[in-house]
């Protein structure tokens, strides 16, 4: 899970009229919200969302013209995905160019000199996990020696996105020398600024970078050069689609959910599912328009996923999260896997796997949650919050796992098929349903809790200088989710 988009639209509230009318538009009418919260954050939404699109659909227009016009020119596309990129975080960003260029070579410098000198090897630690040591340390340094919290927050997320392009690199290109000849100092520039990518995510490997931009196998030149009409109205279909999503779940975040909870905001549990429903929507206008941003510079409208519906397909790799699956979940593990899928699939392939066969199960998942909290650097809050979330998915699924044996039933964490026949009770029996509802009341209880500590206009805060009120939240609410985690791991024991 990653908890980093929030921070870059805190920008809206940096002006004090908007500010204030973050604090008090909760006491206002729907006629006072509409005026100092929504229409506030429409002008702010319409000018952010608008330089991603733009500057992807430039992008993806000119990919069109250079691959027509010089069908194997791999250099141009390169350049184009050097210069639109630059030009893309220059407008949302402006600040902090600094700290990418400085980790971006140098990254690039120690993977070079390490397949220069330590290829064919007997070493014992392979290169990707040096480079993992050297971009992490690199990273919480840099954060450190950051004189502004504020532009540390605003590029937070863009300097991990970048550090997981380059640790997915060190993994791909280790072994595989086909793709490490694909690797030059042009071609790894044009991967890292990709403009679909390069600021809100999702991660995309060095050969999904190489290819989605290609004209596609088994299509003829000529349909290549004219996408049906049906294809293409299909992706725009999409790409406004998911620019309605992002708005709808920003004004949800920054107006309704405080205009809704106002009148019952006095009891400490409805305050906590405010922040924590405000938290989650803003991640999901960052997550939509992410999604909308890639889809803006995908060239290639001819996926045998354009033929099945208009809507984007669940296995799609322009998919970003899920909130649904998030929203009403049936285990925490669903939570993980849907808030950020590409993020998820990046963890378990090259942490997760990789840590599998020589530490085991148990020790892969808690190396896995430590590099998941390291990436979004000195983030204290998010560093327990991970944790916990680790100790509650382990404790979930070993319970689930041992009530199924036990019962034979299906009560694991994921879903038995329909036509289960390991399991004698089915999903249909009341056994069944009373057990996967009250997991299901326990994970929603979890969102609520674990997600509260966290405000969707905030990025991680000068937490340091704050200690005695890092945790003010969970205190509040007397570390419920904690005592209960410590009661599900002693029943685990006594069944």
């Amino acid at each position: 899970m990653d908890y980093y988009y929030d921070d870059y639209y805190d920008e809206y509230y940096d002006h004090p009229d908007q500010a204030a009318a973050r604090l008090f538009h909760r006491d206002l009418s729907i006629e006072e919200t509409i005026k100092n919260c929504v229409h506030p954050s429409l002008r702010f939404a319409t000018q952010y969302i608008t330089n991603f699109i733009a500057i992807n659909l430039l992008f993806s227009v000119l990919v069109l013209i250079v691959r027509k016009v010089f069908p194997t020119a791999q250099r141009s596309l390169h350049l184009l995905s050097c210069v639109c990129g630059a030009a893309l975080v220059y407008r949302v960003i402006d600040h902090g160019f600094y700290h990418f260029l400085q980790l971006a070579v140098s990254l690039y410098a120690v993977q070079w000199t390490l397949h220069r000198w330590l290829t064919g090897t007997g070493r014992y630690i392979k290169t990707p996990f040096i480079v993992i040591a050297y971009g992490i340390g690199n990273l919480l340094v840099s954060e450190l020696l950051e004189p502004s919290p504020e532009t540390w927050n605003r590029i937070r997320g863009t300097q991990m996105i970048l550090l997981m392009k380059a640790l997915s690199l060190a993994f791909d290109t280790d072994d595989n020398h086909s793709l490490r000849s694909q690797l030059t100092v042009l071609s790894y520039s044009g991967y890292i600024l990709c403009p679909a990518n390069i600021v809100l995510g999702p991660w995309i490997s060095f050969n999904d970078y190489l290819t989605i931009w290609k004209p596609p196998a088994g299509i003829e030149p000529k349909q290549c050069r004219s996408p049906s009409g049906r294809r293409m109205l299909i992706h725009v279909f999409r790409i406004v689609t998911s620019a309605l999503m992002a708005v709808g779940f920003l004004l949800t975040s920054n107006c309704m959910i405080d205009y809704l909870v106002a009148p019952i905001n006095s009891w400490k549990w409805v305050r906590a599912y405010g922040r924590a429903l405000s938290f989650r929507t803003s991640h999901y206008f960052i997550g939509y328009l992410s999604q909308c941003s890639m889809m803006a510079a995908a060239a290639d409208w001819h996926r045998a996923e354009d033929e099945r519906s208009i809507m984007l397909p669940v296995s799609s790799l322009y998919r970003i999260t899920s909130p649904m699956a998030v929203e009403f979940p049936r285990s925490l593990v669903q939570v993980v896997t849907a808030w950020n899928i590409p993020m998820h699939l990046w963890l378990k392939r090259y942490i997760f796997r990789t840590t599998k066969r020589p530490f085991g199960t148990g020790t892969a998942i808690a190396l896995t949650y430590i590099i998941s909290s390291l990436l979004h650097g000195l983030h204290y809050r998010l560093w327990i919050t991970l944790l916990t979330i680790g100790s509650w998915t382990f404790v979930e699924h070993e319970v689930r796992k041992k009530l199924a044996t036990i019962y034979s039933a299906c009560v694991l964490v994921g879903k038995c098929p329909s036509t289960c026949t390991v399991h004698q009770h089915k999903s249909n029996s009341v056994f069944c349903v009373v057990i996967n509802m009250l997991f299901f009341a326990l994970n929603i209880f979890n969102l609520i809790y674990l997600g509260c500590i966290f405000e969707s206009s905030e990025g991680p805060p000068d937490e340091v200088q704050q200690d005695k009120s890092m945790f003010g939240p969970w205190t509040e609410l007397n570390y419920a989710s904690h005592w209960l985690l410590v009661f599900a791991y002693l029943f685990y024991f006594v069944i």
